[in-house]
């Protein structure tokens, strides 16, 4: 596994601004993507903002959890409680409340990694408008109770760290992120989004289950971006052919990076 260290503080204008003379080569939505998984990561090292998660869990959850881990090295009972009682998900396909007809679906991009973007919906009947901002702010993610596996894996990976379990976030650079954390001295997947027990402990699902065909799979600290696609495939000599032919390596966005 390769290590990709980088500087902390610099401002997300900063970033961007060096990355500007390297348009051939890096994309837009591979920078945007690494300064919103960076804030994240400073997010799960904030004390006020854990403080405040904290208060979330049930203390039922936190016993429970805790035993857990030492018995069984499991997050059977946060997990279970977050997807089932706290968090809500939202379809990609809206319907309208009043005329049950799929919406017409429009998205505004953001200003900063703290609002993405936001989704609008319109039924085209009614003209009834809904709307789905995509939060990297936590807090704001903490009060909607709402999205999709970025937004469960963002509050989760946060909810974790507020109980003192080591906690980062993991994406696929193809369509999902997940979590990883440091349980017994090993870093074990967790999502969220999954049902237990596939939700824990099963890095090959996706591969298996939804025919993912990896180049990179990248785990964020606060101070650390990590290769951990090797942990997540069992076809590596196949990932390691599609990155030679893919035409532009994430590791090019990765070695920029660690210079920030």
């Amino acid at each position: 596994m390769s290590k990709y260290h980088n500087s902390l503080g610099l401002h997300d204008l900063m970033f961007k601004r060096i990355f500007s003379s390297h348009n051939a080569l890096i994309s837009s939505a591979i920078c945007d993507s690494f300064v919103l998984y960076k804030r994240i990561s400073e997010q799960y090292v904030n004390k006020d903002i854990l403080e405040y998660i904290r208060t979330l869990i049930p203390e039922v959850i936190v016993r429970k959890t805790r035993i857990e881990i030492e018995d069984k090295g499991c997050l059977k009972s946060v997990l279970q409680w977050f997807k089932k009682d706290f968090m809500q998900w939202v379809p990609r396909d809206q319907k309208c409340e009043s005329c049950n007809l799929l919406m017409s679906f429009h998205s505004v991009k953001g200003n900063s990694w703290k609002v993405r973007n936001t989704e609008r919906y319109k039924c085209n009947n009614c003209h009834s408008v809904q709307t789905f901002p995509r939060y990297g702010n936590i807090q704001r993610i903490a009060e909607t109770r709402t999205g999709r596996c970025s937004e469960w894996s963002m509050l989760f990976g946060a909810m974790l760290n507020s109980m003192s379990i080591k906690t980062r976030i993991v994406h696929d650079y193809l369509d999902h992120c997940w979590n990883e954390s440091l349980i017994n001295g090993k870093w074990m997947h967790v999502d969220s989004t999954l049902d237990y027990p596939i939700s824990f402990d099963h890095p090959y699902y996706y591969e298996q289950n939804w025919g993912k065909k990896y180049r990179y799979v990248l785990a964020f600290s606060s101070n650390i971006l990590e290769d951990v696609t090797t942990r997540y495939t069992q076809q590596w000599d196949i990932v390691q052919q599609r990155r030679k032919n893919s035409p532009k390596s994430i590791e090019e966005y990765a070695a920029n990076y660690s210079k920030i």
